[in-house]
């Protein structure tokens, strides 16, 4: 089993997730939320390929990350030796791609609706 490591920014993420999940909701179904991602990450260790990389194929982006979906979350990793290095924990809603490579993906079309 490879050993699994949160990145300085996934720490961060999974404390955002738990402040507006808090904040939101209640401090229970935080803490619940957190402990099934985290328990999806462990099982990273025992089976590190069983992410996807299918989303950044679509995009023709060259990476060595692969991706699980937890709870409406990718988390984003890669393996480096005997660990699972967690990149980013991103709400499957956020523009990814921009956020990890700071490519955009969507044109800005508003030119053509007269805003600004």
């Amino acid at each position: 089993m490879m050993n699994v490591e949160l990145s300085p920014e996934a720490f961060n993420d999974l404390e955002v997730l738990k402040e507006y999940l808090a904040v939101n909701f209640d401090i229970k179904l935080a803490r619940a939320v957190l402990k099934a991602i985290m328990a999806d990450l462990k099982r990273l260790g025992e089976y590190p390929d069983s992410g996807s990389r299918d989303l950044f194929k679509r995009f023709d982006i060259e990476t060595e990350y692969a991706y699980l979906v937890t709870h409406n979350n990718y988390a984003f990793y890669r393996v480096e030796g005997d660990a699972v290095k967690i990149i980013r924990i991103l709400d499957t809603r956020r523009d990814v791609i921009y956020t990890l490579f700071g490519i955009k993906v969507v044109d800005d079309y508003s030119q053509y609706w007269n805003e600004e």
